[in-house]
């Protein structure tokens, strides 16, 4: 059966890396580029298409925040397509109003590896949410996608061997996240705490897959550092930061991988490689050693059960009652 992937966020970043990646192991595999802005996503097609002139790549319209968004998009997507092979959960905004310049010179002096590995010297924004009243970084970055998943179930298990993807980050564990806060909106690092609700879901969603008997798997991967435009940070300090990525590689940290490409590595492993091979609670990590060879590591993940299913039950309850188009039950 042909394959068919959707890759969130995929006009830029990460996300144009997990299409590079992808087409270049299976040139046949039809790419659903998930995006925002139609400029962008244009504008990307077209990059990919001189790329790879053979491709067979659409652009849909999505804005991951937005539950209403997702939903609109998973009509479309069903209207168009009779399977789904590949979901990968990329999109996603690291929202900040500045640099903690007193936190940076302190971790250049004792954690430069971290100084560039995490984002504590990033004010991250706090307590904000979006228009339907969620966290929203949350939104963006776990629940669209969570619907987007919830919704096309069907076309995922009619693939045969349907793969959700979500993007996680080497810095989330489950000291970012409270169950009491698990939208992130009280949270100093909404960021990270999104991003082991990720690890989170895709445990629990694994778990509801093979409940449920549906040909589906959930895994999640990191992209290491890219030197990317997430958290919209000034354009000196990413060049900067690059240089300092590249002198950090070659001093052996394998975790700076600074293109995109690169950092997609790992989300094609998961896409293709025997489900024997892979484990829901590992954290597939996309690095690169000090000569450029790029390879997959494995990052084993702590995850407590009972949370990940009360969460995905939390989940699962606003995405019933967005459906409804009642008012969420947020709390």
């Amino acid at each position: 059966m042909e394959q068919t992937a959707i890759v969130t966020g995929a006009n830029s970043g990460v996300g144009y890396g997990i299409v590079q990646q992808l087409l270049q192991t299976n040139p046949d595999i039809q790419i659903v580029m998930a995006c925002r802005n139609p400029d962008r996503a244009s504008r990307a097609r077209a990059s990919l298409m001189e790329e790879f002139p053979t491709a067979l790549i659409h652009v849909e319209l999505v804005d991951v925040a937005s539950a209403t968004s997702v939903l609109s998009f998973c009509t479309a997507i069903k209207n168009r397509y009779s399977a789904v092979s590949h979901i990968f959960c990329n999109a996603g905004i690291l929202s900040a109003h500045g640099i903690n310049w007193y936190q940076t010179f302190k971790l250049a002096l004792t954690d430069p590896v971290g100084l560039l590995e995490r984002s504590d010297a990033t004010k991250q924004i706090v307590g904000e949410l979006n228009q339907e009243g969620m966290g929203k970084v949350f939104a963006a970055n776990v629940f669209g996608h969570f619907v987007m998943m919830r919704e096309l179930e069907t076309l995922l298990a009619a693939s045969g061997d349907g793969r959700v993807i979500w993007t996680s980050s080497i810095t989330a564990d489950d000291t970012c996240f409270d169950m009491n806060d698990w939208q992130g909106v009280k949270s100093e690092v909404p960021y990270e705490s999104s991003k082991w609700a990720c690890d989170l879901l895709a445990t629990a969603s694994h778990d509801h897959f093979k409940k449920s008997n549906l040909a589906i798997s959930s895994f999640t991967t990191s992209p290491g550092v890219v030197a990317s435009s997430i958290g919209d940070l000034p354009a000196w300090i990413t060049m900067f930061r690059v240089i300092l990525h590249y002198i950090m590689r070659f001093l052996g940290v394998t975790s700076q991988n600074i293109t995109a490409y690169r950092g997609a590595f790992a989300d094609a492993y998961v896409a293709f490689a025997p489900l024997l091979v892979l484990t829901t609670t590992i954290r597939y990590l996309s690095l690169t050693n000090r000569w450029g060879k790029t390879y997959v590591g494995e990052q084993p993940l702590s995850i407590d059960l009972d949370t990940a299913n009360l969460l995905y039950q939390k989940c699962n309850t606003c995405y019933k009652a967005q459906k409804k188009s009642l008012p969420m039950d947020l709390p």
